[in-house]
């Protein structure tokens, strides 16, 4: 039997129709791929429907600056309250520890008293 030879014309052919191992160099392999996200780590985020969803439920309304500026007067009260209110507690706190500091010291000498 007579089988035809392949000639450099039918590799050069064959190289453009099929890929070559140069060729799958360039795309990654499984390995390369275990450092990206799977399916189980992305279960945490919204997906399409989602977000279609949050957004029938949006509700847009416009507001006028006076409107604007109120809500931004309420927001900066709200943090200058937090504020004072940490401030209040620091300020608790460094007296507390003023105080136990002194029984600290005050518990000491008594034991020097009892145990010299």
């Amino acid at each position: 039997m007579n089988h035809p030879m392949i000639t450099d014309q039918d590799i050069k052919k064959m190289k453009s129709i099929f890929a070559t191992k140069e060729d799958l160099k360039r795309f990654a392999a499984k390995d390369d791929l275990k450092g990206f996200a799977t399916k189980e780590d992305l279960k945490g985020f919204a997906t399409k429907e989602d977000l279609k969803s949050f957004r029938n439920e949006l509700r847009l309304e416009f507001v006028t600056k006076n409107d604007f500026q109120k809500g931004i007067d309420d927001l900066v009260r709200l943090i200058t309250n937090g504020f004072n209110r940490m401030d209040n507690a620091i300020k608790k706190l460094d007296e507390n520890n003023e105080t136990l500091t002194n029984h600290e010291h005050r518990l000491d000498r008594i034991e020097d008293k009892i145990f010299a």
